[in-house]
């Protein structure tokens, strides 16, 4: 069979744009015709015809089906009905489009037509225009898809509407249409914004809310390998000697030629006989991709020509169940594409019924209406009771739900039995809208439940994503209920339920999360899979295995067998994980090297993980080594902050180790928590995990869980989530697991067994190591021992203070000029290098130098002066006989200030810098009146600027400014009445935040009202992003800090001061402020 290309990114790009838009337009357009026939109103419109109220009704029926809701009073919601009805309207055109590009559009007398012809037949039959006229051809073609009875069809979007959704169509070109995996995106893009919005949400997961979160279309090289390693495996060991029409670039053999994967012995022997399944189908993908798999199978067995051959596949081996109805109907589509324009089959013709199926169909009525609507047969009645308590939450169920686990008899009879009582009734309850409606979604669920009770040879899909804390309460309850091992992630369910749905000896390959290989909370599950299953092949794909943008996580493509393994089975293995793109994934898993292991040693392995190789080493890093798990506060922009927020560390405050710098094994060392251990404020908090006690007060190392695992080392603090320390029972270990994690051996052996973003704590000792030989490596690359605790990042509290032997000497010089001091100054027990202490010793010399009240004007003023000379004169102390004039220029170069001075930096460049080293929580802050060269500008001491000396900054210093300028202009000096404008006005706005009115307030979102700040008086422990608002609102900033107020990440208690979201951005006035205080006295 030829092959088709895949749509070009330029293309996905243009698609996914016009979707995107497709979508709102034309969800605009059914609201209004909707509201037009008075849809959600309690009575129609009085003048709507008798034909319009006939249809109001039917289109209210329908809504409740799919699950809008009849209000008390009448109203009923339409949420649903208007998704359907701009879903239906807008596809019925798209798919009109892939008919006629793929020359395959219909007139209902059988002639081939193209748009054109179309557009031309309107005119004659009084059809507003082409698309119209195409459309209804389409819908014609597609009975399956497009139901002929559906109201929503008897619908006319507004001729705006339908022209702007034309115009969208016709923008995009013809290889779109012909593109082998257009489909599969149509939908992905459809879904996007849905999609964002409920991931920006924070909402539990739902019926309403599943398919769009779950949804992501499958790249086309895993839906190859899983298909050619399983149909692809079985077939060339059931007919080794024959060729075949098709090739098959991902099936991966051994030396001896069997396939990688085995040969399946479960499986029947004809292609005939074979079932195969996707449980949550999506756009066809697999299925279309089978079906042009098993139709050359069937050609080369049976003989059959290429039309029989289609309809044999169509209508004995292919079946399909997803979750969004609307999902199926892509799928149909795409599955029938497939058959019509498979070579040599003789395009369009008529398809007997695809099994294809929705298992997500609503219910949408109460169980005695359901019995009752069923009539007189006590069969009937029987199966309507049944497939009520079955598929009453199948909207958020879906495929886990297993008819044939229940212990019924609803099957006994068997379906084709049971559609005739179906359709009888459907036909007498014509006339009863809410009947019809029933009637119709009770036959689709007979439909999948049928499809759900059967057993397959074959299960292939990529399950959905979804981890249990995201889950709606219905979800969640059901997986731990029926799926406890698997239950903390909708995939491992997944997996589970695709396992009880194979034959004995059948198959499931999956496009699945890989974290479960290795985190300690599937052990049970991994244990009882390598037991009681056979493990065929196991691909990892790592990160960036898609190339839909989104939050990034690593997935495997994995085959397992319905089947006892033998005990010398041997799993076999590709690693595509390095490579960040979909194109070096490909090859690796077509090119690559195959590794085996055998699949009982899988159950020796630390909390039976999976490892490709056998492992290596003579002991595990566990058995001489312990770990910890990192801490969290539950609310880290309350409780956790920069050291430099702060004037000083106190004994209230805790160390809280946090992520490294590459390179730097005393870094991660920027972070303190402002409450102690044991205060009930932190741990009552809701999510606050105080863990890893086990390792506090230790020595060891610290390895990164995240990305490249960094180490550096550990001397006993409170660490977070992110990293993990390594402790060795005996600390003589400790340099030779040091050299052992900056190994590329240790990154190998970790990710050999944990490929996750952020790798799990026990992971990273549950690893091979040799002691002795790592002994030997450790004396030869550090003969004087480890590094000793010493850094020159004025970012880490082990920071020494001195400017000239620092990172940053111009940073660290203006904040020692305004009274600042690093930790490591004032605590003469922190564990420091010998030659750090030096340089703390050091930094008494520049004390006297400092600001005393914080405050340090730019120009000249009040007799103190100008910033640049002041500066000068502390870097001169500090550097001692070094300085000189290109020294100076040289440090100024390193700023980004070549040939210019240092007042120009001071004015300039110097807070927008500060705020980036000191990750836009600056505690020098630069207040200006807006003017770039001759203007007034302060820098203050945060730390030092309570009321008194914001009063000081604003009357004493500025008040001098404003003075000398209005001396200025008595005496006509050129400028002082444009300085004196810019500083009145900045005098005026620093005056508002000494207020604190609305909106140069400041507000703290875990205080009561009471408590908030009347006027400016900052409480410094709740840190510079809060207290800086007013300056920023105020804009007297040289430059604005990135800094956000919105929203916080996570959910405070229903008691909370300000509700369960924390927002940090309100407003609070003065007069509520202080009746709140008043009352709380009282």
């Amino acid at each position: 069979m030829a092959y088709v290309e895949p749509l070009k990114k330029e293309l996905r790009n243009q698609l996914e744009k016009v979707v995107k838009a497709a979508r709102q337009e034309a969800e605009e357009g059914a609201q209004a015709v909707l509201e037009q026939y008075a849809v959600s109103n309690p009575q129609p419109f009085e003048h709507l015809s008798t034909e319009e109220r006939d249809l109001r009704r039917r289109l209210r029926a329908h809504a409740r089906q799919l699950g809008d809701q009849l209000l008390s009073d009448g109203q009923q919601t339409i949420n649903h009905l208007i998704h359907e009805c701009a879903y239906e309207h807008w596809h019925e055109m798209l798919f009109a489009r892939f008919l006629a590009e793929n020359n395959l559009l219909m007139h209902p007398e059988g002639v081939p037509v193209s748009l054109e012809e179309c557009g031309e037949l309107a005119t004659e039959e009084g059809v507003e225009d082409g698309w119209e006229m195409a459309s209804r051809y389409a819908a014609h073609m597609l009975p399956q898809i497009f139901r002929p009875d559906a109201p929503v069809f008897q619908l006319t979007l507004s001729p705006e509407c339908r022209h702007l959704l034309e115009e969208l169509l016709e923008s995009l070109p013809a290889e779109v249409f012909t593109a082998s995996d257009s489909l599969g995106w149509v939908y992905q893009f459809w879904q996007a914004q849905k999609k964002d919005e409920v991931n920006q949400s924070e909402v539990k997961i739902g019926a309403d809310e599943l398919p769009a979160v779950t949804q992501l279309f499958t790249e086309s090289y895993m839906v190859d390998f899983l298909l050619h390693n399983s149909l692809g495996a079985w077939w060339v060991s059931r007919h080794p000697d024959k060729e075949l029409s098709v090739e098959m670039p991902y099936l991966r053999r051994l030396e001896d030629g069997t396939p990688a994967a085995g040969t399946f012995p479960g499986w029947p022997d004809t292609t005939r006989e074979l079932k195969v399944l996707d449980p949550c189908c999506g756009s066809g993908h697999f299925l279309v991709a089978a079906f042009q798999l098993l139709v050359p199978l069937r050609m080369a067995e049976e003989g059959l020509p290429a039309n029989d051959a289609c309809e044999a596949v169509l209508s004995e081996n292919l079946y399909g169940l997803e979750i969004d109805e609307r999902c199926t109907q892509i799928a149909a589509f795409a599955l029938a594409l497939a058959a019509w324009t498979y070579p040599g089959a003789g395009g369009y013709r008529l398809l007997s019924e695809l099994h294809i199926a929705c298992s997500g169909l609503a219910v949408g009525a109460k169980e005695q209406e359901w019995v009752a609507f069923a009539g007189e047969s006590e069969k009937l009645r029987e199966g309507m009771k049944r497939l009520h308590g079955l598929f009453k939450d199948a909207p958020v169920l879906g495929s886990l739900i297993d008819p044939a686990g229940d212990g019924g008899d609803l099957l006994t009879a068997g379906f084709e039995e049971l559609r005739p009582l179906f359709q009888q009734a459907i036909e007498k309850e014509k006339q009863d809208y809410a009947g019809n409606e029933l009637g119709i979604t009770a036959r689709g669920i007979a439909r999948a439940a049928e499809f759900l009770a059967a057993k397959y040879h074959l299960i292939v899909t990529n399950v959905p994503y979804l981890v249990r804390g995201k889950q709606a309460p219905k979800l969640r309850d059901f997986c731990e209920i029926h799926y406890p091992t698997s239950k903390n992630d909708l995939a491992t369910v997944f997996l589970e339920r695709c396992l009880k749905m194979c034959a004995i000896g059948g198959t499931t390959s999956l496009v699945i999360p890989q974290n479960w290989l290795f985190l300690m909370t599937y052990r049970k599950m991994r244990e009882h899979l390598l037991q009681q299953q056979t493990w065929n092949i196991l691909a990892r794909l790592g990160p960036k295995a898609f190339q839909t943008p989104m939050w990034d996580f690593n997935v495997q493509l994995l085959s397992l067998s319905h089947l006892l393994p033998p005990d010398d089975h041997s799993l076999h293995g590709l690693d595509a994980s390095a490579p960040r793109t979909t194109v070096e994934k490909a090859a690796l898993l077509r090119k690559g090297k195959l590794m085996a292991a055998g699949q009982k040693g899988q159950l020796g392995n630390p909390d039976a993980r999976l490892m490709l190789e056998e492992a290596k080493g003579t002991s595990w890093l566990s058995e001489i080594a312990d770990y910890g798990k990192g801490s969290t506060t539950g609310d880290a922009p309350r409780f956790l902050m920069r050291f430099w927020e702060l004037p000083k560390i106190s004994d209230q405050n805790v160390l809280w180790l946090n992520s490294p710098v590459q390179g730097c094994p005393w870094s991660g060392r920027s972070n303190i928590c402002i409450e102690p251990l044991e205060s009930p404020t932190l741990t009552s908090q809701f999510g606050c995990w105080l863990r890893g006690h086990g390792v506090w007060n230790r020595r060891g190392v610290v390895v990164n869980k995240m990305s490249t695992l960094e180490p550096f080392l550990y001397s006993g603090e409170v660490f977070d989530d992110n990293i993990c320390p390594i402790c060795p029972q005996n600390a003589s270990a400790i340099p030779a697991i040091w050299a052992y994690v900056k190994s590329d051996g240790y990154r190998d052996s970790v990710r050999a067994v944990d490929q996750a973003l952020k790798v799990t704590a026990a992971t990273l000792v549950k690893v091979p190591f040799d002691l002795e030989y790592w002994q030997k490596i450790a004396n030869e690359k550090y003969p004087n021992g480890l590094p000793q605790p010493y850094s020159d990042d004025s970012t880490q509290w082990l920071f020494h203070g001195f400017p000239a032997k620092s990172t940053s000497p111009l940073h660290i010089s203006v904040a020692r000029l305004l009274g600042y001091q690093w930790p490591a100054e004032s605590d003469e027990d922190m564990e420091l290098a010998s030659k750090a202490r030096e340089w703390v010793t050091r930094c008494k010399d520049l004390d006297s130098l400092a600001d005393d009240d914080g405050i340090v004007c730019i120009p000249a003023v009040r007799g103190e002066q100008p910033a640049y000379t002041r500066l000068e004169t502390l870097l001169a102390k500090a550097y001692g006989d070094q300085w000189n004039t290109a020294l100076r220029e040289s440090l100024l170069n390193d700023v980004g200030y070549d040939s210019k001075s240092l007042d120009d930096w001071l004015r300039d460049g110097f807070f927008e810098q500060h705020c980036q080293l000191f990750h836009q929580r600056p505690f020098i802050w630069h207040i200006w009146d807006g003017r770039r060269r001759d203007g007034f500008g302060a820098l203050v001491n945060y730390h030092k600027l309570d009321r008194r000396r914001l009063e000081t900054l604003t009357y004493t210093y500025l008040g001098d400014w404003i003075r000398r300028q209005e001396d200025g202009l008595k005496q006509n000096i050129g400028g002082a009445e444009a300085r004196l404008l810019a500083a009145q006005q900045l005098q005026e706005k620093l005056q508002l935040i000494l207020e604190g009115e609305d909106p140069y307030d400041i507000f703290v979102r875990w205080k009561p009202l009471e408590e908030q700040s009347i006027g400016w008086g900052p409480d410094l422990n709740d840190g510079v992003r809060l207290n800086i608002r007013p300056f920023i609102i105020a804009d007297v900033l040289r430059k604005k800090p990135k800094i956000k107020w919105n929203k916080d990440r996570g959910k405070d208690p229903a008691d909370a001061p300000w509700g369960i979201d924390r927002i940090n951005d309100r407003h609070l006035s003065l007069a509520e402020k202080q009746a709140a205080r008043d009352k709380s006295r009282a």
